[in-house]
């Protein structure tokens, strides 16, 4: 039962972290274009996406084995949390960029190689 619900979860993951990379890029896109209105807006729910994935993915990790560094994982949150209090968007477009879609490409990659318990 519990292997169960964690494999309809990392599926669900798995359906959904692409499209929150796709928002990431959109939020990436709108800093870059100076559109900070709409950046700020579509931000709200990158953070949504970013609170539900790293909970499915911590809570399935007996299931798909992969390694989330938890302290990687809080210092990119730090990060984007500074850029966020500071209104300093190339800090949020970078630790987006490249530090939080590591971390979701790397747990994507890693499943679809097959290397689920």
């Amino acid at each position: 039962m519990l292997n169960d619900m964690m494999k309809e979860t990392v599926e669900e993951s798995l359906k959904y972290v692409p499209r929150l990379i796709n928002g990431i890029d959109d939020v990436i896109r709108l800093i870059d274009e100076g559109r900070y209105a709409e950046t700020n807006s579509l931000l709200i729910s990158v953070i949504d996406g970013l609170n539900w994935s790293i909970k499915a993915i911590t809570l399935t990790m007996p299931f798909h084995g992969f390694d989330l560094d938890v302290e990687k994982v809080n210092e990119s949150l730090n990060a984007l949390m500074n850029g966020i209090e500071n209104s300093d968007y190339q800090l949020i477009s970078d630790s987006l960029n490249y530090e939080i879609k590591d971390i979701l490409f790397g747990y994507m990659n890693h499943c679809k190689k097959g290397e689920l318990n």
